[in-house]
């Protein structure tokens, strides 16, 4: 690592000096040494894996994470388990991806490349800094363990193997649009967008479909794993991930709807410095302890490197900023269209969405300034703040794709979205709810995306569409199929949260207890073992209308190495909802057991609608580069 540190820092002064005097040979070098750096990184990943998989406990980040009976899944996911390790992936993958993007040295794209490979690698030092400085995880023990601590039990959950990496990949990937943008700051803008604008939109795309992965991950393992029958309660950690995807989200509306000379220029440049800052940001609030949280696993130490990497990346920014001032400063105007205002407008509902989550989640911190307790807002704050201006956003994403092409216009559409909007507002006086008004608004969103469907069905039918012109067509599906996955999600998020049940129940063998429909019978309890614990196992059958629906099995397990136990949910899952039943307490003596038991309508469409947004967004990928490809012939 050390090496690594020094040739990024060599790679930083190098491209500076030959984007400055235009020399190839200098350009060469400095993209040689950002390979040479992550060949460097390659090789510390490799033997730190080793050391997991062989349980070499003489290693610190090994004996804390790991231990001789854990599973081998979960030996190879203790790489991102912690701080150290976690780090030292991001910083890999963010490499990799820059050398992927910005390792030309043509004419046309040297300079900039060189200028964007700087950016990069000057994150990629300060990364090095905390590793080598306070996050080593090569860090040897003065005695080694016979046996290690092994992993947290709350992380041994298949969700949670994948969790941390698709989450990394996506915060790494934000580094190529943060780089483009610095480096475009010094271009002339009035020559069209900078080079490579084209692979920077693409990556964004790809950073936002990790992220959003890795977000629906962090849900699904909270709701199977943590067994209190949610999947968001707005915990600081689940926000630190929320924030840079709502910023996220907002820049990937800007790259595709990219007008040089615009107001959606200066959003494009901003958004993109603040999406990777909140990247940042996010990680230290999770690693460092700022504030607490379940999902937390803080580790103490010199969390103050990552706070002067953020001022750094502002105070660059700000400078490169004052030098272009002609970023903005138009010379021929170049009006935004009604439909483009309308995008303007979602930037500003999403960017207010993002400030309230951030205040709620440093209020803790910030209250802790000024009082000698820290106080905490209840998820109520969020709900009632969150929940209309999402569905303002879903009111715009229904009606913004029409009217980024035909304006305001006296249609069905236009008039739909008043109407809706207006009925939405009586639904939600009259009930005080906020699933009723959120399914008109689904409807309506609905509506209007099997018309965007048919209509292109029925214009390709009619022969106005032609073969050259597929791969668009194919992004515009993607984007519907995006939206459509939005709209699913929605719908399962109003189901399961405004018409659940919840019940706590105390039973004995034969016991039964009538939770809605169903009628639940304990029987009694089991001994289970594992790889690395022992359960207590409840057996649950589960009736309705005198028929047996299912049998379910919760159980309580004790991990022996790390001392600690976890509540194992069972869940009866169907497209109409969930049966939902974690075992809370068992009293092995009296076999009473507490049972917590929950009713979630629709809850299963926020996964569908997710895993459909994430193929909409696959197919828009897939596209770019079939045009790509068909653009180079």
């Amino acid at each position: 690592m050390l090496l690594g540190l020094f040739l990024s820092g060599y790679a930083i002064l190098v491209d500076l000096l030959g984007a400055w005097r235009n020399k190839t040979e200098l350009l060469e070098s400095g993209r040689n040494a950002t390979i040479a750096c992550l060949a460097c990184l390659t090789i510390a990943m490799v033997v730190l894996w080793v050391l997991l998989v062989r349980s070499n406990f003489s290693v610190i980040y090994v004996a804390e994470h790991t231990s001789k009976t854990l599973p081998l899944a979960y030996k190879i996911s203790a790489l991102w388990a912690g701080a150290a390790g976690s780090l030292l992936f991001w910083l890999w993958l963010q490499v990799a991806f820059a050398v992927l993007v910005f390792g030309t040295v043509q004419a046309d794209q040297g300079t900039f490349s060189a200028r964007a490979r700087a950016i990069a690698n000057m994150v990629s030092a300060y990364f090095l800094l905390v590793l080598i400085l306070d996050k080593n995880p090569f860090a040897l023990a003065v005695v080694a363990p016979v046996n290690g601590a092994g992993l947290n039990p709350l992380l041994q959950h298949p969700a949670m193997a994948l969790h941390p990496p698709t989450l990394f990949i996506g915060y790494a990937a934000f580094a190529i649009p943060f780089a483009w943008t610095l480096a475009s700051l010094q271009c002339d803008s009035t020559q069209g967008p900078a080079p490579l604008f084209r692979q920077a939109r693409n990556w964004i795309l790809l950073a936002w479909l990790f992220l959003t992965v890795g977000i629906v991950l962090g849900a699904w393992w909270a709701y199977e794993e943590l067994g209190w029958g949610g999947y968001w309660a707005w915990d600081p950690v689940e926000n630190s991930s929320l924030l840079p995807w709502l910023t996220a989200t907002t820049l990937l509306h800007c790259s595709r709807t990219y007008r040089r000379n615009t107001a959606i220029a200066s959003w494009l440049a901003v958004l993109s410095l603040a999406t990777f800052s909140l990247c940042i940001f996010g990680t230290f609030l999770t690693r460092y302890g700022l504030v607490s949280s379940v999902h937390a696993f803080p580790e103490p130490g010199l969390g103050i490197l990552f706070l002067v990497l953020l001022v750094h990346i502002w105070v660059i920014a700000a400078v490169l900023l004052w030098r272009k001032r002609g970023w903005t400063k138009i010379e021929i105007p170049v009006p935004l269209s009604t439909g483009h205002k309308f995008i303007t407008l979602n930037n500003w509902l999403m960017v207010l969405l993002a400030s309230v989550i951030f205040v709620g989640t440093l209020f803790p911190f910030f209250s802790g300034l000024f009082t000698e307790q820290k106080i905490s807002l209840k998820p109520d704050y969020y709900t009632k703040i969150t929940a209309p201006g999402a569905l303002a956003l879903l009111l715009l994403l229904s009606i913004c794709p029409h009217l980024l092409r035909h304006g305001i216009s006296k249609c069905w559409r236009t008039i739909g979205a008043g109407l809706a909007a207006i009925i939405a507002l009586i639904v939600w006086l009259v009930t005080r709810k906020l699933a009723p008004p959120c399914f008109v608004i689904c409807g309506f969103a609905a509506v209007n995306l099997a018309q965007d469907l048919l209509g292109r069905c029925i214009r390709i039918g009619g022969g106005r569409s032609r073969q050259p012109t597929q791969p668009r067509n194919m992004r515009w599906y993607g984007a519907r199929i995006v939206h459509a996955g939005v709209v699913l999600t929605f719908i399962g998020i109003a189901g399961s949260g405004g018409y659940g049940i919840e019940k706590d129940a105390a039973l004995k063998p034969d016991e039964r207890i009538s939770v809605g429909r169903f009628n639940i019978t304990f029987e009694g309890l089991r001994a289970d073992h594992g790889p690395n614990f022992t359960a207590v196992t409840a057996n649950i059958s589960v009736h309705r209308d005198q028929k047996l629906v299912t049998q379910l099995s919760p159980s309580v397990a004790f991990y022996s190495r790390s001392d600690k136990r976890t509540s194992e949910v069972d869940i009866n899952r169907t497209l109409g909802g969930d049966l939902y039943v974690a075992l809370t307490e068992v009293d092995s003596s009296s076999e009473l057991i507490n049972l917590k038991i929950l009713i979630k309508p629709l809850i299963n469409w926020i996964w569908i609608g997710c895993i459909v947004s994430v193929l909409g967004a696959v197919l828009v990928i897939v596209s770019c580069y079939r045009q790509k490809g068909i653009s180079q012939q």
